[in-house]
């Protein structure tokens, strides 16, 4: 059947921490050296200790939605922070359709004192890969007009212990009661340090044709978008939130209105790079449910403009799709 739920969220390290010194910890990190925005010191201990278990109930609330819908496949849209990638090669659009493989969450990490190594046993696991899905997909890309990258051998260039990069790394423990649920990993290039060019308009027309070519699929499909909001890690605007920019693009998947998207780097602005290029993979995301259904509306569950966290922080999914009639081939 063709994929039949989406959901978007964001990914960043401190979201999957626990404690007030882990958040300390990981904003200095980032921000150390770069002008803040005042409202950072709003974020006291108290509001970070009452944000904490908000942004747990959040992942929750994803994770019973994912449940109860019970996908055979996860398709995750997922961008690279020179973790697979460098370079050397930085592809706009890829595909792995290799073997199963692992990777590395930090769910945790700053929290431990004296901190461990993120690649420890503790924070690995299997990532279980639908190759036949993703195989298709990459043949049915270059029928729809795409020349996505192959990869059959992941084999990080940047971080070669991580193994699956942190879009998918970070969140799936806390998506996925049942672990075993294999994915399909499309890359979408994020970092505008080369300049990405993929424009909102064709990461619309990239969720499109996967929901075309998913279409005869006798497997029951959810399609995940990880990362964003507006956040531009250790650039010039660290630290900094775009709240109209994050709250009009939640404004349209709430409305039903994701070709609006077409907007999105569709022109040059401090506030798209950096950290923010990962809105295009819930863009991706609002385009395949726009083709199977036209119009249907997501359900924002939370935003948090978190400064110390470094980023705009959203959750967001549309609900199951019931009807199970074929989607238009055009």
């Amino acid at each position: 059947m063709p994929i039949r739920m989406g959901l978007c969220s964001s990914h960043a390290p401190s979201l999957f921490f626990s404690t007030y010194s882990g958040w300390q910890l990981m904003h200095h990190r980032l921000n150390d050296g770069h002008p803040q925005p005042p409202e950072t010191e709003l974020e006291t201990e108290e509001v970070v200790n009452q944000r904490i278990p908000r942004i747990k109930e959040n992942f929750a609330t994803l994770k019973d939605e994912i449940a109860k819908f019970a996908p055979d496949v996860m398709v995750a849209i997922i961008g690279d922070q020179r973790e697979l990638f460098d370079g050397s090669n930085i592809p706009n659009i890829a595909v792995y359709a290799g073997p199963d493989v692992d990777t590395v969450h930090n769910t945790g990490l700053y929290d431990q004192d004296p901190m461990p190594s993120p690649y420890e046993e503790q924070f690995r696991y299997p990532v279980k890969i639908d190759q036949e899905l993703s195989k298709t997909l990459l043949d049915g890309l270059v029928d729809e007009g795409f020349d996505a990258a192959i990869i059959t051998n992941m084999n990080p260039q940047s971080q070669p212990e991580r193994g699956v990069p942190h879009g998918w790394g970070n969140v799936a423990p806390h998506l996925m009661k049942d672990m075993n649920i294999p994915v399909v990993l499309v890359f979408v290039k994020v970092d505008d340090g080369p300049p990405a060019i993929l424009t909102g308009e064709r990461c619309l027309e990239l969720g499109k044709a996967i929901a075309k070519i998913c279409e005869n699929s006798p497997k029951k499909i959810a399609i995940y978008g990880s990362g964003g909001m507006s956040h531009d890690p250790r650039g010039p605007r660290s630290g900094w939130v775009d709240e109209p920019l994050d709250n009009w693009f939640l404004d349209q998947l709430t409305a039903g209105t994701s070709d609006n998207l077409k907007a999105m780097f569709s022109f040059k602005s401090e506030t798209m790079v950096g950290g923010t290029g990962e809105l295009r993979c819930w863009t991706v995301v609002a385009g395949a449910i726009d083709q199977i259904s036209p119009g249907h509306k997501a359900v924002k569950v939370d935003y948090i403009p978190a400064r110390k966290v470094t980023t705009g922080s959203g959750w967001a999914y549309w609900p199951v799709i019931e009807d199970e009639t074929p989607i238009a081939a055009g």
